[in-house]
């Protein structure tokens, strides 16, 4: 092979490495967009959500949120959700996390996306932990549903089931098709 043909090879690989190195270097958004460019962009921010009566309906931590001017929802990277409880009633709050989220344009409805896991104590001031991939929140209602395996942590009880229905003021939360295992070592 003569010098111009062996240039030329070399010439088109330093061309496909450089696309290559280009192409993995694109920035990709945390989470995609319904109608496309977002009307505004918040990060590092803490929010607070207020319900129709003017009372504290949640408040998000996260690094990063983005709003669909189309349609006013929010999409965000990492949250943390507070949710306080109901009004009037005393209790700690749930702190909710997931690698991403949604939040409807009314704010009525949370969707948490990827190793969800929400804390709080009970009324005994032990600590409780629902751990899952999905978690569907209504921060008004205080209500939180799952349709996915999902397994609930308190000291001496493990539970795992699906079909999560949990009351998050009164932290009464319903499984089906429950696989229970007593752990004495907490």
């Amino acid at each position: 092979m003569s010098w111009r043909g062996v240039l030329a090879v070399v010439l088109v690989l330093v061309g496909l490495a450089a696309g290559w190195s280009l192409w993995r270097q694109r920035v990709v958004p945390a989470t995609p967009l319904e109608g496309g460019r977002p009307d505004y962009v918040l990060e590092n921010f803490e929010m607070i959500s207020l319900d129709a009566n003017g009372q504290e309906s949640f408040t998000l931590r996260a690094p990063r949120l983005t709003r669909d001017p189309a349609v006013r929802t929010l999409a965000i990277a990492t949250p943390l959700f507070i949710i306080p409880p109901r009004a009037g009633q005393s209790g700690t709050p749930w702190e909710v996390r997931s690698k991403t989220g949604w939040v409807s344009a009314k704010g009525d409805e949370i969707r948490l996306r990827g190793d969800v896991r929400a804390t709080t104590t009970n009324e005994s001031g032990n600590a409780v932990r629902m751990d899952s991939q999905q978690l569907n929140v209504f921060p008004d209602a205080k209500r939180a549903t799952s349709s996915v395996q999902v397994r609930l942590t308190q000291p001496g009880l493990i539970l795992d089931g699906h079909s999560l229905d949990a009351k998050l003021d009164t932290k009464r939360v319903f499984l089906k098709d429950i696989k229970a295992r007593y752990d004495h070592s907490r």
